[in-house]
């Protein structure tokens, strides 16, 4: 099992993303103005990264399913006693929790441990993530103001609006653009597989935040750059150390890479 001991790897993605519909990520607390105000930082909206991260894991537990696997990768929330994954498996981890540091540390060394591609990508009780998502802050300083929505409920007898349960909340309207920082570190190959997954479904569309019955939430991945040390892609950590600088790829190389 690889930790974070040593450092190997790292590689960062600039990304950049073009929102095809209007956009509600709400902050979950009602506000003077509205019921449901978009979230912001320094009075800016934004996409926080856990939203990006939340969409990234859902569609890769989905398509990790439907794959042909010799070992299932796990769902969030969910508990597998027949999983051989030490966090997803409620037993083996309460077991590894009891332990004491050396003890835990050794499990985590151990050739023997598993823990599935999903958790050693996004993270776990057990060990942290090796990919990062920043927040998604609007491109070129640009402002723009989320705009009030009207919504109201529905009687399901009647099809017909339901009195007295009108609400609000509050969208970007879509044609914003976002930039945002995605950081792997320590890759191994598994994880670098399911990074070309997220790049691609990213470029084919994925949704974020909240409303998306309602036709909100399709952002896009229109372009990204690569920076990276990495031994193993012809670019050791040292020549980054001595030089102060960081390899680079193209976008079409570097999946190349990662399809390797």
């Amino acid at each position: 099992m690889t930790t974070f001991d040593v450092l190997t790897s790292r590689y960062t993605l600039t990304c950049c993303i073009h929102s095809d519909s209007g956009l509600h990520i709400g902050t979950g607390i009602p506000s003077p103005v509205t019921d449901s105000p978009f979230v912001r930082e320094a009075g800016r909206p934004l996409l926080p990264g856990s939203s990006l991260r939340g969409a990234v894991r859902s569609n890769l537990e989905r398509i990790l399913r439907a794959l042909p696997l010799k070992r299932r990768c796990c769902v969030l929330f969910e508990d597998d006693p027949e999983s051989r994954c030490l966090p997803g498996n409620s037993k083996m981890l309460k077991r590894f929790e009891s332990s004491d540091a050396a003890a835990q540390a050794r499990t985590l060394q151990s050739q023997n441990t598993f823990i599935c591609p999903i958790h050693q990508l996004f993270g776990s009780t057990v060990m942290a993530a090796r990919l990062k998502i920043g927040d998604a802050i609007l491109a070129g300083g640009v402002t723009r103001n989320p705009l009030v929505r009207d919504g109201v409920g529905i009687n399901r007898d009647t099809e017909a609006a339901q009195e007295k349960l009108k609400y609000d909340f509050e969208v970007l309207e879509r044609g914003c653009d976002f930039e945002f920082r995605m950081y792997l570190e320590n890759g191994q190959p598994a994880d670098l597989a399911l990074l070309y997954i997220v790049v691609k479904e990213l470029q084919l569309g994925m949704d974020v935040g909240g409303k998306r019955s309602r036709g909100l939430g399709r952002v896009k991945l229109t372009s990204y750059t690569v920076e990276f040390f990495d031994a193993d892609n012809g670019f050791p950590l040292r020549r980054y150390l001595d030089t102060g600088v960081l390899g680079t790829q193209k976008a079409a190389e570097f999946e190349e890479y990662l399809k390797l």
